[in-house]
């Protein structure tokens, strides 16, 4: 599993610095329109990605008020009542600032819910809850790539479900634990802008997130770790590539166009290779 602690940020800075790294390609390095079809593919298929994030911290926070807001760095008393529901419905708003007054989501924008319907085990101190979640796009959401400046737009009425666990375990306010784990595979239908072309984005994304939320001692920490794989379709109406990117773990990721393979690279090296941030 891929395992990224702290914010992605650190990680792109040091994908960055890195350079090429050691790396391979088994189809040679990649040429400029092959870079043009990845970037276009995973700026659509990383909103499936995006989007399961945001649904997630949502539905977590409204079982434990506090839990992932601490993310923005403003002072929390984070977890002191944890109590999940059988029956949840959030709006997400990526318009939304958090504690710090920050855009919550940046390069994002649009409102969804996520309906999130499962079983209550345990009480406030231990537990767990397992989740059926539909998300259902009440706008257009709208996502921007900041490294290569693509757009991708999911339609408003778009939707989809995943699944979702919540465990918690509790000793006092200073001393808490939250995990998440969720697994998704869903149908992707989207439109992205890359330099100027509009074109379709279609097929599938299956992803696996692991979260941790805690606090040991009054010192809150955050981990996130993915693996997946992307499966889309590009059209502008005159060409077409078909475009997978699998990611078993973090030093791991292989991309496939039009049946030709690159890599497998670390995170660092995508970065560099093809110069956009590869999120299953």
């Amino acid at each position: 599993m891929a395992m990224k602690n702290g914010w992605l940020a650190a990680v792109l800075m040091v994908g960055m610095a890195v350079g090429c790294g050691e790396g391979g390609s088994s189809g040679g390095a990649p040429g400029a329109s092959q870079k043009a079809a990845a970037q276009t593919a995973n700026t659509g298929s990383s909103t499936v990605a995006k989007t399961q994030d945001a649904a997630n911290d949502a539905i977590v926070e409204s079982g434990a008020p506090g839990s992932t807001s601490a993310k923005s760095q403003k002072s929390y008393t984070a977890g002191t009542t944890i109590n999940y529901q059988a029956s949840v419905t959030v709006t997400v708003d990526l318009d939304a600032l958090n504690g710090s007054g920050q855009d919550m989501f940046p390069n994002a924008t649009g409102k969804f819910t996520a309906t999130a319907n499962g079983t209550v085990v345990g009480d406030g101190m231990n537990g767990q809850v397992t989740y059926d979640v539909h998300v259902a796009w009440i706008t257009d959401g709208v996502f921007t790539d900041p490294v290569c400046g693509d757009s991708a737009t999911i339609a408003n009425g778009s939707n989809w479900n995943y699944s979702l666990v919540i465990q918690w375990a509790k000793t006092d306010d200073l001393n808490w634990s939250i995990s998440a784990t969720a697994d998704v595979n869903g149908a992707l239908d989207a439109t992205v802008t890359h330099d100027g072309t509009t074109w379709t984005v279609t097929g599938t994304v299956t992803r696996h997130a692991a979260l941790n939320f805690s606090r040991s001692n009054g010192n809150y920490s955050f981990t996130f770790g993915i693996h997946g794989q992307h499966s889309v379709v590009i059209s502008n109406g005159i060409e077409t590539h078909t475009v997978i990117s699998t990611m078993s773990a973090l030093d791991h990721i292989v991309i496939e166009i039009d049946g030709v393979s690159f890599g497998p690279y670390t995170l660092a090296q995508i970065l560099w290779w093809w110069f956009f941030a590869c999120n299953p």
